[in-house]
């Protein structure tokens, strides 16, 4: 056996060069390159199936989003008639004659006006009453008996405000739509009447009007929602579908003798106990149609390249040999005493280098210096760009979510309670929606960014009345101190929603500038919700997650924002107790503040 070696390797050895690379080439290139394409055509299959059900698992993520999206909507419109004192005044008003009620009814308009507004997503709203005076109509019904007997009417009776979703006949209309509806009361916590609120069919419809596959939307895994598809029926899958607590499933079922692939998203729906699931059934044997067509042309693309390789292989491997033949003669001339070159050889490859001067040797290197240099100074202006680039983009993440809430607040107090306050509320808007927009990389006056932040807390106090309070300290000779803008609004802002927002009674949030040995102290405290320690602990590690999502992304932002501008020993830092409070600081440097605008 070794003698067999020793003859082959001396057999190569004595082959001229173009044939060694040939062999170099198809030993070393084409055969493995051929081996490893044979088994990734055949492994594709399994990848292919496997991307296409990743696929679906996005596509059906993305509509679970958007259907999430629509519940958020109704549940908030059903919020806006709470403590509605017109809606209340109607609801419990004995009326002596038909006139009244009509002229009553004329003058609210709250559901004509949401239901133009949230048009592309309501399709109807109305209200059922306990009160014999008032007249039925297609927006107030009366509640018959045999509505008191009813399931959702029940449930929603006791659920004592929450919510309940149930699929429906929409009031003067020929078809079914998902509804929630929800036990109105007033501030005394009496009844008002329960309020239904109806979507839209088609607005589900739409969310898949481009798939070619059955998909089902199911209430409590047993009522369909949408059905886009005639094959399959709740019966035949009901034991296939996961529970509530599931999340996301997929998997393989058979319906029949046909085989699918099952993925299932369940959505728990907000203040309720129930639940929507959004199920996709893709045929298997479409799976595998367009798994054999993109093997199919996998394989002709790849044996198109196996022959593009091979012929620039013997291309260059013919081309190579002969640039040597050419070098090995000049050599044996030079050998000769023939030191006269012919014209030089074309190229720029090592051979063309070893048959040129020292002198174009030195050029060259001195030209790739040259370039070497340019590069490194292109990389750090790069990266000083990018460092630019960061900052610009976490100045821009602050959250805009309260201005249009602020302006619902403005809305609807000027329809429902007619008040002239809407002035003032609108200049202080305005005012924070101008700083917002100009806000940039430059630095603003402590003074001015105590501004908008009042600006802020007032229109909140508008919005939950005596429920905020709020005192603001800065130390005498900082108010001209300059500081990054935006910084305090979304630490208030956090304030206001994680820990003040659910409490009951009254929440209080203190603003203390100060100075501390040569660092400027911004200490924003609440006595709200507070947090756990493991709540904190999880946003002390959000703290540095540049593209975190989630609750408190306003914290993360500002801590980003004061370490790219600032460095690493200055940023935010968090402590709270549940039940009790939370404090943020936010370090900076003082000698940074100093300079004045």
């Amino acid at each position: 056996m070794a003698q067999k070696m020793k003859s082959l390797f001396n057999w190569i050895s004595g082959m001229k060069l173009r044939y060694r690379m040939l062999i170099v080439y198809i030993i070393g290139g084409a055969l493995p390159i051929i081996t490893i394409g044979l088994y990734l055509v055949h492994g594709m299959s399994s990848i292919l199936i496997e991307q296409a059900k990743n696929a679906e698992g996005i596509e059906l993520e993305m509509a679970k989003n958007q259907v999430e999206e629509i519940a958020s909507t109704v549940s908030t419109v059903t919020k806006y008639f709470y403590f509605d004192a017109q809606l209340e005044e109607i609801a419990t008003k004995q009326y002596e004659n038909y006139r009244e009620v009509v002229e009553d009814y004329k003058d609210f308009t709250s559901f004509l006006d949401y239901g133009r507004y949230y048009n592309s997503t309501l399709a109807w709203i109305n209200i059922y009453v306990k009160n014999d005076s008032i007249v039925g109509n297609s927006r107030f019904s009366q509640v018959t008996d045999e509505i008191e007997n009813e399931e959702w009417y029940q449930l929603a009776a006791k659920r004592n405000g929450g919510a309940i979703w149930r699929y429906r006949p929409v009031p003067s209309a020929g078809y079914d739509a998902l509804a929630l509806f929800r036990m109105l009361k007033t501030k005394k916590g009496e009844d008002v009447g329960v309020l239904g609120v109806y979507i839209r069919p088609e607005r589900f419809e739409t969310l898949f009007q481009d798939k070619d596959c059955e998909v089902l939307i199911l209430l409590n895994g047993e009522t369909i929602v949408t059905d886009l598809g005639e094959q399959i029926e709740v019966g035949q899958i009901k034991h296939f579908l996961p529970s509530k607590e599931s999340g996301k499933v997929q998997k393989n079922v058979f319906l029949g003798r046909q085989e699918y692939v099952m993925t299932c998203e369940t959505i728990p729906l907000i203040e309720s106990q129930d639940y929507l699931q959004i199920i996709s059934f893709r045929a298997y044997r479409d799976i595998l149609h367009d798994v054999y067509n993109q093997i199919m042309k996998s394989i002709v693309f790849f044996a198109l390249s196996a022959v593009i390789s091979v012929t620039i292989i013997l291309y260059f491997s013919r081309s190579f040999s002969g640039r040597v033949e050419r070098f090995l003669t000049q050599m044996q001339k030079a050998a000769e005493g023939s030191f006269e070159l012919e014209e030089r050889l074309e190229g720029n490859d090592e051979i063309a280098e070893l048959y040129n001067y020292l002198g174009t040797m030195i050029y060259q290197i001195q030209k790739l210096l040259a370039e070497i240099y340019r590069e490194k100074l292109h990389a750090e202006r790069l990266t000083i760009q990018q460092k630019d680039a960061e900052f610009k983009m976490l100045a821009s993440q602050i959250n805009p979510h309260f201005l249009y809430n602020t302006l619902e607040t403005i809305r609807m107090r000027a329809r429902r309670s007619k008040q002239y306050d809407i002035e003032e509320i609108v200049k202080m808007l305005a005012k924070i929606m101008r700083s917002t927009l100009q806000a940039g990389a430059s630095e603003v006056m402590i003074r001015e960014e105590v501004e908008l932040v009042e600006h802020y807390l007032k229109i909140q106090q508008y919005r939950f009345e005596e429920r905020i309070q709020y005192h603001v300290h800065v130390q005498e000779g900082l108010e001209k101190l300059c500081i990054l803008p935006l910084i305090l609004q979304p630490i208030v802002e956090n304030s206001i929603i994680h820990g003040l927002e659910s409490k009951e009674g009254i929440g209080t949030i203190d603003i203390n500038i100060y100075s501390k040995s040569d660092k400027t102290v911004i200490c924003i405290s609440d006595d709200g919700m507070g947090m756990n320690k493991e709540k904190l602990n999880e946003l002390h590690r959000k703290l540095n997650c540049y593209n975190e999502k989630g609750r408190h992304i306003g914290v993360s932002n500002v801590h980003q924002r004061v370490k790219l501008k600032y460095g690493d020993s200055f940023g935010v830092t968090i402590d709270s107790v549940e039940g009790s409070y939370t404090k943020v600081e936010i370090l900076l440097p003082r000698a940074a503040a100093l300079k004045t605008l």
